[in-house]
């Protein structure tokens, strides 16, 4: 085999290494061009000891310097961008609409469909959604209502109204004064 392959191999190598770049091929392409560049390195070899050593030398310099600088190029790229979601346009779009979503559930009321002990099933306007109790455990069926939202976490506590109600009816509460349950002195 002449020097001519061995350039041939080298140009093929740099080919599929730019267009491993641009084409999502899952790595085949890069492999591929890996493929080409050994073949490039054995064909010098077979050529002479020196073609094939400076081919071994100049690609050990050269390869480097074309990946770190594809590497930089690629985000750049279309489908760069869209892998990496630099489209900060789009991002913006997105975070809003998250935003946006995040306050529209803040203050609404529902009902928790598991024991939230602290986490739990809930159900508001018909969706079920995870959801954490900010302080004690929260039984099925009480009525809920969304604290915060932070780090898709949504965070309830019992209703006021419920809250109220249930140590008004509940005499056994703990917070009821030991006077008003009738309960004797034990001497």
């Amino acid at each position: 085999m002449s020097l001519i392959h061995a350039v041939g191999m080298l140009l093929l190598f740099l080919v599929l290494l730019a267009l491993e770049l641009f084409i999502p091929s899952g790595g085949v392409l890069g492999i591929a061009a890996a493929a080409a560049l050994i073949a490039a390195i054995i064909i010098g070899f077979m050529h002479s000891l020196s073609a094939g050593a400076s081919i071994l030398v100049g690609s050990a310099i050269v390869v480097p310097i074309l990946v770190s600088a594809g590497l930089r190029i690629w985000p750049k790229t279309a489908i760069g961008r869209r892998m990496l979601t630099l489209d900060s346009e789009a991002n913006e779009l997105r975070e809003e609409a998250s935003r946006a979503e995040r306050e529209a559930i803040i203050g609404k009321t529902g009902m928790a469909k598991t024991n939230l002990l602290p986490n739990g099933l809930i159900e508001i306007d018909g969706v079920r959604l995870d959801a954490i109790s900010t302080g004690a455990a929260i039984d099925i069926g009480t009525a809920i209502e969304v604290v915060s939202v932070t780090g898709g976490k949504i965070r309830v506590r019992p209703c006021q109204e419920n809250a109220a109600s249930s140590k008004s009816t509940d005499p056994a509460s703990l917070e009821t004064p030991i006077e008003s349950l009738g309960i004797e002195e034990w001497n």
